[in-house]
């Protein structure tokens, strides 16, 4: 890839726990290990801990730029003392942590985690759903964790809440997720530039 042309800011959306499995920090350490390889820089949470400690941690072993972005009264419960190197962004609430990672990512990239997690994919999602300029979502399937997801997103789609489900994007693995907010991003500039012409 010529990281030159094709570098991303990728935002991360992932958990500040492990999971009761160890194949979600194995999935977080492959996709930070993938992102600096690709030659992208990762936008995340900040945390040291759960996932999003692996996926930064994996991301900054291979050289990748990190933003980490925080709100001011997590940044001791989460941040802990193995935090790799990266810019670190404070932030007042985690309304504005959100609305940070959003602004600064061209692409997102979610793996299973908790209410926040959640949180940050609805908000890319009803976004995207009401026409906004942002960047594709992929959910990285590590052990049937969307389905659940799936499920209630249809369930709208079928009482005609949502118009939409295809919004909601699922991966097998990392290097899936990476291809494909990759070309999505790709073709959604290709899209702007013939739109200009």
């Amino acid at each position: 890839m010529d990281t030159s042309e094709h570098s991303l800011s990728i935002a991360v959306f992932c958990g500040a726990s492990d999971g009761h499995s160890p194949r979600y920090a194995a999935t977080a350490d492959d996709l930070g290990t993938r992102i600096a390889a690709g030659g992208h820089r990762l936008v995340y949470g900040a945390g040291g801990v759960g996932t999003m400690g692996a996926v930064a941690r994996a991301a900054a072993t291979g050289g990748a730029p990190i933003l980490g972005v925080i709100p001011e009264f997590l940044r001791t419960r989460e941040m802990g003392d193995d935090l790799p190197p990266q810019d670190i962004v404070l932030t007042a609430d985690l309304l504005e942590r959100k609305r940070v990672m959003i602004d600064s990512a061209d692409a997102f990239i979610a793996l299973p985690g908790g209410y926040g997690t959640l949180d940050e994919i609805l908000e890319v999602v009803s976004m995207a759903a009401l026409g906004q300029h942002v960047g594709p979502l992929v959910l990285v399937d590590v052990d049937c964790d969307w389905d659940p997801l799936l499920r209630v997103v249809d369930g709208l789609l079928q009482r005609g809440f949502i118009r939409d489900a295809g919004l909601i994007r699922i991966a097998a693995d990392p290097r899936e997720a990476l291809d494909m907010v990759v070309r999505g991003r790709a073709d959604a500039m290709a899209g702007a530039s013939n739109a200009r012409v």
